[in-house]
Order: structure tokens, then sequence, then C-alpha cells
């Protein structure tokens, strides 16, 4: 199938995080090898540009490119604009643990290996499994463990540290601009894609990330009544292109009981039917 691999070309999407992202290409920078590849994707507005360019303008081997908000579109412009016969992409507000790149560089000399999740440390967020994972579970929700040690095939990637083989790209297909908004399971979606075309995922343990998750830039909306709306859309599309139907009843109670619970928290009555609203949007491939 497909060949190991020597170069890696870097994707990072960036928005308003000038600190976070000049931080994270300092550890990259650290860790690059000959005929690796740099490319920064910055979706800040203009005014807000400054920084990266500086940082970027000073350093050789890095190529930014400026684009509208929207998290898969970038991804996809950062393959375009690369060669690399393998493609990391990183958060914004990712630290590299030592070694991350050549972490990924290695899983790639299994041939079967298509894409691989690497360790990720969240610093706000805890796991909500009890074992290494990240799955879509019956009801839509995101079940993750990404903290272990020991190295295992895996359901679906996490856009935090991922790698993905060019030709596996190539034959699963572009990130889906559809997963809008908080770009929730832009990444799921795609990794679904690639094992439907015969590729494995693997977890990487020595490919480790801390993930700092802060609470402004990246795809936080700042608004919680749109980061609600564009879950419950994104996980309605997800369920429609990759569910079992015979899960359909069980995703629709979990997903009514979210918007549910959304309004008791938000004290807004009609919070739930805006919510309901959006999941019939991503069903139908509205906007919600």
């Amino acid at each position: 199938m497909g060949r190991s691999v020597t170069a890696l070309a870097v994707i990072v999407p960036t928005y308003r995080r000038p600190g976070a992202v000049c931080a994270l290409l300092g550890d990259v920078l650290a860790q690059w090898r000959p005929g690796d590849e740099i490319v920064v994707v910055d979706q800040s507005p203009e005014v807000d540009r400054a920084p990266v360019a500086a940082f970027c303008a000073a350093q050789a081997g890095i190529s930014l490119l400026h684009a509208p908000p929207g998290l898969p579109a970038a991804r996809n412009l950062g393959i375009g604009r690369s060669t690399a016969p393998a493609v990391l992409f990183l958060d914004d507000d990712a630290r590299l643990h030592p070694g991350c790149l050549d972490g990924h560089r290695r899983v790639f000399d299994d041939p079967t290996v298509g894409g691989a999740v690497g360790r990720i440390v969240e610093r706000a967020l805890a796991p909500n499994a009890r074992r290494t994972t990240n799955r879509v579970d019956r009801g839509g929700r995101i079940r993750t463990r990404l903290d272990g040690w020991a190295r295992c095939d895996i359901e679906t990637l996490k856009g935090a540290n991922m790698s993905l083989r060019r030709q596996a790209l190539a034959e699963a297909g572009p990130f889906d601009p559809g997963f809008g908004g908080t770009a929730l399971l832009e990444d799921a979606d795609l990794s679904v894609r690639v094992r439907r075309a015969g590729w494995r995922l693997v977890f990487a343990p020595d490919a480790g990330v801390d993930h700092l998750h802060l609470p402004v830039g990246g795809v936080r909306t700042g608004d919680p009544g749109a980061t609600a709306r564009w879950r419950l859309h994104n996980t309605a599309r997800f369920v429609r292109r990759h569910g079992r139907r015979r899960d359909l009843p069980w995703v629709l109670a979990v997903q009514l009981a979210i918007a549910a619970r959304f309004g008791v928290t938000t004290r807004d009555p009609s919070a739930p039917w805006r919510l309901a609203r959006a999941f019939v949007a991503g069903w139908r491939g509205a906007e919600p």
C-alpha cells in the first residue's frame, strides 16, 4: 500500500492566537528535518495578522497563507500548498513533546497505516473514556482518551495532533467544509473515509503534545448558543453520513437531551427548539 515517510508537511491553521501559534512554531522548528514543510494558514482578521507574519518572515522554510475562517477549508488549503508524503495537522494551542514529529514519521513505516493521532495531554478537558480511544458513540457523542502510552489501532483521529499519509488523503477526499462553526467531527468524518478506503488508523504515544485548550481564538465562537447549535448541526451531518439506521432513535434521544439540558442551564425555554432546528439543518445539509 503505502511507503515509508521521510518528510512531513506540518500544517497549522490559526485564528487570533498569535502568541500561542508562534510558540508552537518554535517547537516545530526545533524538531524540523530537511525535506519537511511548514504551512501556516492564518484565518485571523487582517488587523490581527502582524505578529504571526513577522514571526514567519523571520524564519526560513515557513509558508504563510491567509484565508477566511473555516477550519476544514484551511486544512484543505494547506494540503494543496504542500507536497510531502505525509501531512501533520496541529492545533495552534498545542505544545510539542520531545520527538513528536519523528513519532509521527515512524508510524508510516508500516505500509498499512493511513493516519495517526499522537498522544494528547489535555490541560483543560478530562477524558471521558477509561481506555485509549477516540470514537463517536451510538448517541453521536465523542468518547476520547488519548493520554496513554500503548500503541494501538483507533477508530478516529483528533485534529489537534493528527497525521495522514498523502496517498490516503487523496483516496478519501478532502475535509468537508460542511462541518462548520466549531468544525466538530470534521476529523472523525475524514477518519471514517480513510478507513473505508482500506487504511488503518493508529494511536502513536511517542508523538505527544500538550493541548492548552485556550478559551479564546481557534474555533471558539465566544457564544455558547452558537457553539451548541454547531454541535447538533455537525452531529446530524456526521450521523446521516456514517451512522447506522438502527441507532437513529438513540441519537435523537441523546441529542434532544443535550438540547433540553442546555435550555435549563441557560434558562432559555426557546433554546431547545433552536438546537433542534440546527440538528434538522445539519441532517438536510443546510446551515443552522
